[in-house]
């Protein structure tokens, strides 16, 4: 059996289409993932300065939301 050059042509055509919507997913998912990352950054500096702050009387920590 043999391919000629129009179907190897379709293939690599069905196969790079495959491959940006993949890499368009991932950079979705990357850009949720920084979204939460930037968040539990802030939730951890708001603790770090409840816990460390001098001269003043503890704060209630800010509420934590974990998603899985």
């Amino acid at each position: 059996m043999s391919l000629s050059l129009e179907d190897l042509k379709g293939e690599l055509r069905e196969t790079y289409l495959r491959t940006e919507e993949v890499l368009s997913g991932m950079d979705a998912y990357i850009a949720k993932l920084e979204k939460r990352i930037s968040t539990l950054e802030g939730q951890l500096a708001a603790l770090t300065a409840a816990l460390y702050a001098e001269d003043e009387p503890p704060t209630p920590a800010p509420k934590i939301i974990l998603r899985a």
